[in-house]
């Protein structure tokens, strides 16, 4: 190609996709966090009333961000609507550059996205590696310098499922400096259940904090594309600035704002994914296989030296899940947790291989 582009652009990495990404044909899909759950029938019902007003641009975005504002009793004004959080991580990263401050901190490993997004914005990012597959606050904090301007957080952490600890994170905060904005990615937020789990939108007040969430997982709108951000209003209204118009489709507004007023399906949902984790846990244990325990909707599984192997036997019998040997953990595999009968499928599966 004749046309000129910056090198550092063309050695950018690709984000890892699983191996059949997105196919919907006779898989068992364990490989991309989704729920394996479709939406609830109420979602259903509000986007066949909203298809016929699809020659129109979408409506406000006020409605949903009403609604998300009330269930976490902030403002509306502290809401931010995305296609995905990945629109609002780019954003943050838009609006946040200064010559001066030029560097991202990052976890490692963690969602791709972050270090691939950084990158793309002339950022120079900071790895820093886990300790024990949990995010290191103490070793991000050795990493702190007068360039640093973003730090990215995921909480559970993508690939491990481990968190961050109200009182680590609370001292975390009380050392980091204004000019240094913390993004808490809390995508599985809603599969939780540590009661030391630090909800960071209850900081916002406190320290430049930006809170993400999706509908792509406890929600099962992955195919629809929407997050939120929750943080101080006038950030907020600063990425509003610098946001593409219309960025959020007219049936994604409808199915997320349907989705937070069925609470019940969602609770229903999470409660059955939960259960079918603790089953993957036991199956696991019996065969005699190591794996580190989760706070979201996936088991990081260690398979040593063949895991990439397995990967692609298992793919051969028809079940996805994603090797992380790109993510920097080549003896690891991530395995999403299913309904009943794919959990049964996994593990039976398994136990074959292995025997």
């Amino acid at each position: 190609m004749k046309f000129s582009v910056d090198e550092r652009l063309k050695n950018l990495p690709s984000y890892p996709k699983a191996s059949a990404y997105g196919y919907n044909g006779s898989f068992v899909q364990l490989s991309a966090n989704e729920s394996p759950y479709p939406p609830s029938p109420h979602v259903i019902s509000a986007l066949i009333d909203s298809l016929m007003y699809l020659n129109r641009y979408p409506p406000s975005e006020n409605e949903l961000k009403e609604a998300i504002a009330k269930r976490f009793n902030v403002a509306s004004e502290n809401v931010i609507i995305g296609c995905g959080s990945n629109e609002i991580i780019e954003l943050v990263l838009k609006v946040s550059k200064k010559e001066s401050k030029n560097k991202v901190i990052i976890p490692h490993p963690t969602f791709a996205f972050y270090a691939i997004a950084a990158n793309i914005y002339g950022y120079e990012v900071i790895r820093v590696p886990l300790r024990d597959f949990r995010i290191s606050l103490d070793e991000i904090k050795k990493n702190l310098d007068e360039k640093v301007r973003v730090i990215f957080l995921s909480n559970p952490n993508n690939p491990t499922g481990t968190i961050m600890k109200r009182d680590e994170f609370e001292s975390f905060i009380a050392e980091i400096p204004p000019e240094i904005l913390l993004v808490i990615d809390e995508a599985y937020y809603e599969f939780v259940e540590s009661k030391e789990y630090p909800t960071s939108s209850k900081y916002i007040e406190r320290v430049p904090v930006i809170t993400l969430r999706t509908f792509s997982k406890a929600y099962g709108l992955a195919g629809l594309r929407v997050g939120y951000g929750i943080g101080d209003a006038e950030f907020i209204e600063i990425l509003h600035k610098a946001r593409q118009p219309f960025s959020i489709s007219s049936l994604a507004l409808v199915a997320a704002k349907a989705a937070l007023e069925d609470a019940s399906y969602t609770k229903k949902i999470v409660k059955s994914i939960l259960k079918q984790k603790e089953i993957l846990y036991d199956g696991l244990r019996e065969i005699g296989i190591e794996f580190v325990p989760s706070e979201a909707n996936f088991v990081l599984v260690k398979f040593g030296k063949g895991a990439e192997n397995i990967c692609r036997m298992l793919l051969e019998q028809g079940i996805i899940v994603r090797w992380m040997g790109p993510m920097g953990l080549p003896e690891y595999v991530r395995v999403t947790v299913g309904k009943k009968e794919e959990t049964e499928l996994f593990l039976g599966t398994l136990r074959r291989l292995v025997s």
